[in-house]
């Protein structure tokens, strides 16, 4: 890929990062999720046209993050509709993701060098659960037997599963990719968690701007993961 293009791209995004900012900062939500549904479909762009291999999985997990940003714009996102089925697509994504991680790793050489990783993370992730299950059950008007709440449990799961094997993923291939796609999950998690609170126990600006900044750096990290796989695979071809 020719340097400038990269550029061009990197430009755009952070235009579109700066913008989101912007938006959450003066309150504007529909500011703020125009330019945040633009910067998946970036870099399904990115990834398509410039890489040589590609992951039908990742490519998935791009491709459905993008249609679910877009589609929380132009179908109303404040609507009941979307409040029920919101999260559907996301956690659709996030099993790509999953799948992208899982299917690149060997499960008997995973628990023979890590099975002492795989139970602090099982310990972890129950912990997180109970703890953000905890936070949403603070709304009183919440109710337990919906379709809302578990939808909203799967997405807390899926969230914390990719976070787990994105740790996994980092130690089993001991690489920059594997580092910069745990960075990535981290704070995306993290986001999530911020989120959560803001939502269901206080809707206070401060988490507000900390959730965004976290949504938009876990951002950033993937965009530089594929940036890196890309760079990666044109270094072999001149080899």
């Amino acid at each position: 890929m020719n340097v400038d293009r990269f550029k061009i791209v990197r430009v755009a995004i952070l235009c579109l990062a700066a913008l989101f900012i912007v938006g959450v900062v003066l309150g504007n939500t529909l500011i703020s999720s125009i330019a945040k549904a633009f910067i998946f479909p970036i870099y399904l762009y990115l990834y398509l046209v410039e890489s040589e291999r590609k992951s039908k999985s990742f490519t998935g997990f791009l491709f459905i993050f993008s249609v679910a940003g877009l589609y929380a714009v132009v179908v109303a996102f404040r609507s009941n509709i979307y409040s029920h089925i919101g999260s559907l697509p996301y956690i659709a994504a996030y099993m790509c993701l999953l799948i992208y991680m899982i299917r690149s790793m060997n499960f008997k050489t995973l628990i023979k060098r890590f099975k002492y990783y795989l139970i602090v993370l099982m310990l972890f992730s129950g912990y997180i659960i109970f703890t953000l299950n905890s936070m949403v059950l603070e709304d009183e008007s919440l109710k337990v037997n919906t379709l809302e709440f578990v939808f909203e449990g799967l997405y807390n799961f899926c969230i914390l599963l990719v976070l787990s094997f994105s740790l996994l993923y980092y130690l089993y291939h001991d690489s920059r990719r594997g580092f910069l796609l745990f960075l990535a999950s981290a704070c995306i998690v993290f986001s999530e968690m911020v989120q959560v609170a803001y939502i269901f126990i206080a809707a206070d600006y401060v988490l507000n701007v900390i959730y965004s900044l976290l949504l938009i750096v876990g951002f950033y990290f993937i965009y530089m993961h594929i940036e890196s796989k890309i760079y990666s695979e044109n270094y072999k071809a001149l080899r």
